[in-house]
């Protein structure tokens, strides 16, 4: 997801799964593949340390979009995120997910 249109509807009509370092905002959608939208915010850091957040979110993301449902998934780091292994992020990404399969 690009535009700001995007975000703010799954904002608005979607809802909430907290992590110990991600929380993510998930909504239906019509278009027949999960879409990726991340918002790294300044309180996380440097620009250094958001583009690894995001590149880390977007790695978990590929290496698992099959298990993903078709929706609109924004992936918000919380500050716990800054500095861990991609392993423990992609866990804690891939927990929240399993809960979103439950919650359905």
């Amino acid at each position: 997801m690009r535009r700001r249109g995007e975000f703010q509807r799954v904002f608005d009509a979607g809802r909430r799964a907290h992590g110990r370092y991600l929380t993510i905002v998930f909504a239906a959608v019509d278009v027949p593949r999960p879409r990726l939208g991340i918002v790294a915010s300044r309180k996380l850091g440097g620009a250094v340390v958001r583009n690894r957040a995001k590149r880390l979110i977007r790695e978990a993301f590929r290496t698992s979009a099959s298990a993903i449902p078709d929706v609109d998934l924004i992936v918000i780091p919380k500050g716990g995120a800054v500095g861990l292994p991609a392993a423990e992020l992609k866990r804690d990404y891939e927990t929240i997910l399993k809960r979103l399969h439950a919650s359905k």
